[in-house]
C-alpha cells in the first residue's frame, strides 16, 4: 500500500502524515471530480488494473480506496 499512498499524497497534495484511512472525501478539500478521476488513472496505471464503474464510484475514503485496490491485486 505504500504505492497508495504516494498517490494519495500526490494528487491530493497531502504529506504522508496526514493519509489516514478514515479520511473521506469530505475531509480533503482538494477531493474534487477532477482529482477523483487523477487518483483513478494513477491507481490503475501503477497496479496495472481497470477499476469498474461501481468501484470508481465506492472510492469515497482512503479506506475504500485500499480496500477496492487490494481486491484487484489479490
Amino acid at each position: 500500500m505504500e504505492e497508495i499512498n504516494k498517490i494519495l499524497m500526490d494528487v491530493f497534495k497531502l504529506p504522508l502524515e496526514e493519509i489516514e484511512n478514515d479520511l473521506s472525501m469530505n475531509d480533503v478539500d482538494n477531493w474534487d471530480s477532477l482529482s477523483h478521476m487523477n487518483l483513478i488513472v494513477q491507481i490503475e496505471d501503477a497496479c496495472s488494473i481497470e477499476l469498474s464503474g461501481d468501484d470508481i464510484a465506492e472510492m469515497t475514503s482512503f479506506e475504500a480506496i485500499r480496500k477496492i485496490v487490494t481486491k484487484y491485486l489479490n
